[in-house]
């Protein structure tokens, strides 16, 4: 008989963000192909009459991706994070009847929820439908900013670690951070993975070519949400120091978010709009052909659990200039692999990409390389395989 997984993950492609928690999506791709059978539960938000979220109110609430059923569970949310603290208590409500019907239906043998807040904390509050283990999975945010919010967030957050049979985090330092706040916590760290057939070499001018750019120049490329948290405005000042100095060095930033208003403004006072492009949101099927495009990709975050865009980097043979924060230290070795530099310093970031840019250009090629290896390692099915044998250990205590 086989094992079956009850997800739950308000992180989960959807017709309105396709881009939202692919990581999930394709963790459960890698679980099918060892034959554990899952199923999805992805809260959606609900308020009515707010513009932003009535893309929501149109999608099809039952459907198949990848062979995988998804139900999309239209949920109680606020805008702007409004009483998120109260999140864990929507979820539960909204999901309840879901999980019962899934008991009847689908049998599962473990709930598996992603982040601590809001998804552990309602899947704390719902194991006893079925009387199965709850595993969460910590992925950064919900451990290293949410709970800093308030003080119910952290009691919150608290309580759901209490609540929940194991938890996984994707990186030691998260799992770190979860011990301060309960100390007797039961779980291990657990990489995210990457598709080694999507994300593999490429090469340059081949890529630039399928995306219509030049094929001439040196190209910095970051992949991510136009977030406070992703420090792009530290990386526009970085990259306005060494664009000075040097003409063919081009920015692309590839994503969408709420600040691209501002960053835009941004790059118009540094005087480098001609040398950034703004390249929105672009389907996860491209993503390889801009990783291949580039010479260097970089991330200038200031909070991270384990970002997918580093394994799949190096899946590229890409080398990388990120900050150290999060788990990336965990995975990029600086000097081999690419550069790593403090959040917010805009000189050592300046410095790093010069570099490898412009001072030694045959680095790029060598930390390619050598990510490329030690990416080999870091691949989804593997994730898969430890996944499994978890499952496995937990059911059998």
């Amino acid at each position: 008989m086989s094992l079956r997984v009850l997800v739950i993950s308000h992180m989960y492609p959807n017709p309105v963000n396709p881009m939202s928690g692919i990581f999930v999506h394709n963790e459960l791709k890698a679980l099918m192909k060892e034959g554990v059978e899952v199923r999805v539960l992805a809260p959606i938000p609900y308020f009515p009459l707010y513009p932003k979220w009535r893309g929501y109110r149109d999608i099809e609430k039952e459907v198949e991706l990848d062979g995988i059923s998804v139900t999309y569970v239209p949920t109680w949310m606020f805008p702007g994070g409004l009483f998120f603290s109260r999140y864990g208590e929507l979820y539960e409500r909204a999901l309840r009847p879901k999980v019962e019907e899934a008991k009847k239906e689908f049998s599962f043998d473990i709930i598996h929820c992603h982040t601590i807040f809001p998804d552990g904390y309602a899947g704390g509050l719902l194991k006893q439908i079925g009387n199965v283990p709850v595993v969460a999975t910590i992925h950064g945010s919900d451990i290293m900013v949410y709970p800093k919010r308030s003080q119910a967030i952290f009691n919150k957050t608290e309580t759901a670690l209490s609540m929940v049979d194991y938890v996984i985090t994707v990186s030691e330092r998260l799992w770190i951070e979860a011990k301060k706040m309960v100390p007797d916590l039961r779980g291990e760290t657990v990489y995210n993975g990457f598709d080694p057939e999507r994300f593999t070499r490429m090469v340059k001018k081949e890529a630039r070519r399928k995306l219509g750019i030049s094929e001439k120049g040196k190209y910095l490329l970051f992949v991510g949400n136009l977030y406070p948290v992703k420090g792009i405005q530290f990386l526009l000042q970085a990259f306005a120091q060494i664009a000075s100095q040097n003409e063919d060095l081009h920015l692309y930033l590839v994503g969408h978010g709420p600040l691209r208003t501002s960053l835009e403004q941004q790059t118009k006072e540094l005087g480098i709009q001609d040398r950034v492009s703004f390249m929105g949101r672009r389907p996860y099927e491209e993503i390889p052909v801009w990783l291949g495009s580039a010479d260097v990709v970089v991330l200038s975050s200031l909070s991270e659990g384990l970002p997918s865009i580093l394994l799949e980097s190096m899946g590229c043979a890409r080398p990388m200039v990120a900050t150290e924060v999060g788990g990336i230290p965990e995975i990029l070795k600086d000097g081999e692999t690419g550069y790593l530099v403090k959040p917010k310093d805009v000189d050592g970031l300046a410095g790093r990409l010069h570099k490898i840019l412009v001072e030694d250009p045959s680095l790029a090629d060598s930390f390619g390389e050598q990510a490329y290896q030690a990416a080999q390692l870091l691949t989804w099915q593997k994730h898969a395989i430890k996944m499994k044998e978890l499952y496995h250990r937990l059911l059998s205590q």
